[in-house]
């Protein structure tokens, strides 16, 4: 399951064309693909959304990310190359970014070579991610019913 309707539909009232999504955390719910640590990128716009990651995962992302687009990055097409195609073609201008998750040096980065505005956004993808829909709800529950189980399982021992 993913979440990237809700990301996309709540960009205009924060002055935003699209945001940027690189923590490990924030990518997956987004996305519903789980990717460990810095190999990927979501860029979720509101006209679409986007996945970049390299060759140890782009068929996987490929298989998992149907409402995404998917592409590969290497040395001749990197992060900044792959994301500036994105915001020429989307027309974006102001992009959200995760304060919170990027380095310094990231960010220095990303600020200056990318092609739009660059403007914080992690307090609302967390409030996103604290708020729970029915459907996370039920798979918590199962999970819980698993944990009970496996526990009462090891008690008996």
């Amino acid at each position: 399951m993913n979440h990237f309707k809700k990301i996309a539909e709540a960009l205009p009232g924060a002055g935003l064309d699209g945001v940027l999504l690189t923590g490990e955390h924030n990518r997956f719910y987004a996305s519903g693909f789980a990717s460990m640590g810095s190999d990927g990128v979501a860029l979720v716009t509101t006209k679409g959304n986007f996945y970049f990651t390299d060759s140890r995962y782009i068929e996987a992302a490929g298989k998992n990310l149907p409402d995404f687009t998917v592409q590969m990055v290497d040395r001749d097409h990197s992060y900044i190359l792959r994301i500036n195609s994105v915001i020429e073609a989307e027309t974006v201008k102001t992009l959200g970014f995760e304060e919170n998750y990027l380095t310094y040096s990231e960010f220095t980065k990303y600020n200056s070579e990318l092609h739009a505005v660059l403007k914080p956004y992690q307090k609302q993808i967390g409030s996103f991610r604290a708020s729970k829909e029915s459907w996370e709800l039920e798979l918590m529950r199962k999970a819980q019913e698993i944990t009970d189980a496996a526990f009462s399982q090891m008690c008996e021992v």
